[in-house]
């Protein structure tokens, strides 16, 4: 486990809707025929896996290559996933097994049991507690997969998570459709929230996940839980912020690590300011990395002060997009969106919005949250697109590339040079790398009729990629390329004067 997640883990059972330990069911309480079924269940499959791999002829192309490797990764997923609904399960019969134990009275008693008794007395624990029942169950599990206690106690929060609360992710994972990472990701954004919205949240995201990228599953999955969580961001980015702070561990080879903990904008101020001056720098003699530029700005900043001549002050750039209708709508729900970060409160929106030099309208569709089109009233045509390829597409538009709107391109999908029109279907956002891998290396795109993009590698693989806006793809039809059909909106004067479609009455205000 890296020292970033042991700081930043806040994964807890106790904060999953489901039953305490010893209440739980497991598929033999209904019985040895349902444990048998639920057995098949897990295993058919990955026996059916493992012989189509063992049948499969030598990787002698690329291609064959490819192929086998998504085969093996579907049962990786399924192994995964019995794994996961094993160690809930026999977690779950360690508690009922100790809770047994201890709701009988021993007919005759050992020398030995007369000292465990003793030896728990004196550490102040009870063998039937579900902490130390969940403990000594930890250490006996990180035996057997002979991994690390830390890892198992985290794969156990999985499991339980998986196998009570989100069963069609791990039917999905049985089956290989999806991640591991996915799972995990989907079941770490449940946390807080009711059966219910996690229901929601599964059947928002399972679609996307049997094609999206592990990235774009966990970006949209946070988003989600933010919309959902019974308590408004605002009063948890308040709290969150109160608990502000610095740390510092050392590392070796007389290196150490600084960290700190604070909001997100002030965050993403900090970093664009930093790569805006590691930009700005031209020396043909300095040999430095631009990592190490950023690194040597940092440290300049913080002991001999910011560096003089050139650039702004430590405040850059901070693309944020407020969701005007639902501001509407309900106010203490409503979320922004912070370019490079995702969702934070309405008001910390607003407070950055207020020092703005200037603002852009954003429309997006009410249904599927993808950006759709842009204010144009001060912008010439190619700057307008700009301003809705970065709100639609929020990040590079390859499958699994993260890399923000900031530092990517307009590309045509089809070429320019082939008749291809400069427009909001046929454009969207590539890093410099992969505009590379699109032009030079064969890599295809495709642009759908709902908004996604096709993407064929050079020997086959398929995947589609959808705007990074797009948050609900319940009527999207990824195999019949179909327009999403949404119901007409009946926008009043009120939505049209904050989307800033009505002119105001002379003398009134806001």
């Amino acid at each position: 486990m890296s020292k970033r997640e042991v700081f930043h883990s806040s994964d807890d059972p106790r904060r999953l809707h489901i039953g305490p330990p010893g209440r739980r069911a497991t598929p033999g309480d209904f019985g040895l025929w349902a444990a048998n079924l639920d057995q098949d269940n897990l295993f058919a499959q990955i026996a059916a896996t493992a012989r189509q791999l063992y049948d499969r002829l030598p990787a002698l192309t690329t291609s064959q290559g490819l192929g086998t490797l998504k085969i093996v990764s579907r049962l990786r997923s399924m192994l995964d996933a019995a794994e996961a609904a094993i160690l809930a399960d026999s977690y779950e019969h360690a508690v009922k097994e100790s809770s047994a134990q201890g709701s009988q009275d021993p007919l005759i008693q050992t020398p030995s049991d007369g000292l465990q008794e003793q030896s728990s007395q004196y550490y102040g624990i009870s063998p039937s507690e579900e902490t130390v029942i969940r403990s000594s169950f930890v250490a006996e599990a990180a035996m057997a997969l002979r991994a690390s206690e830390a890892n198992v106690r985290d794969r156990l929060f999985i499991a339980e998570g998986l196998r009570h609360l989100c069963p069609e992710t791990l039917e999905e994972l049985s089956r290989g459709e999806i991640t591991t990472r996915t799972a995990q990701e989907i079941v770490k954004q449940s946390q807080d929230l009711e059966p219910e919205d996690v229901r929601h949240m599964q059947q928002t995201l399972l679609p996307i996940a049997r094609t999206a990228s592990d990235a774009a599953v966990a970006h949209r999955a946070r988003k989600i839980h933010e919309r959902l969580h019974p308590r408004p961001i605002e009063e948890r980015h308040k709290k969150s912020a109160e608990d502000r702070k610095v740390t510092y561990w050392n590392e070796p080879n007389g290196m150490s690590v600084i960290q700190l903990y604070m909001p997100a904008e002030n965050t993403l101020s900090i970093i664009n300011t930093v790569n805006w001056h590691a930009s700005q720098h031209d020396d043909p003699e300095d040999e430095r990395t631009e990592q190490q530029r950023r690194l040597d700005i940092i440290r300049d900043a913080l002991i001999d002060g910011w560096p003089a001549g050139g650039g702004t002050a430590l405040k850059a750039r901070v693309a944020v997009t407020i969701p005007a209708l639902e501001m509407l709508a309900d106010p203490q729900r409503a979320l922004a969106d912070l370019e490079g970060y995702g969702p934070i409160p309405i008001g910390t929106a607003l407070r950055i919005a207020k020092d703005a030099p200037s603002f852009m309208k954003v429309l997006t569709d009410p249904w599927s949250g993808a950006v759709i089109d842009v204010g144009r009233e001060k912008y010439r045509p190619s700057k307008a697109l700009r301003d809705l390829l970065r709100s639609r597409d929020i990040c590079c538009r390859f499958p699994g590339c993260n890399r923000p709107a900031e530092t990517s391109e307009i590309d045509h999908i089809d070429a320019w040079a082939n008749g291809g029109h400069t427009s909001r279907t046929n454009t969207h956002l590539l890093c410099k790398r992969h505009q590379m891998f699109k032009h030079a290396l064969g890599w295809q795109a495709t642009y759908l009729a709902d908004g996604s993009v096709n993407w064929r590698s050079p020997h086959g693989v398929v995947c589609i990629e959808l705007p990074g806006s797009v948050t609900n793809v319940q009527n999207f039809d990824f195999e019949k390329e179909q327009t999403p059909m949404l119901p007409t909106v009946q926008l009043n004067d009120r939505v049209r004067k904050v989307l800033g479609w009505l002119e105001p009455v002379d003398g009134e205000t806001g």
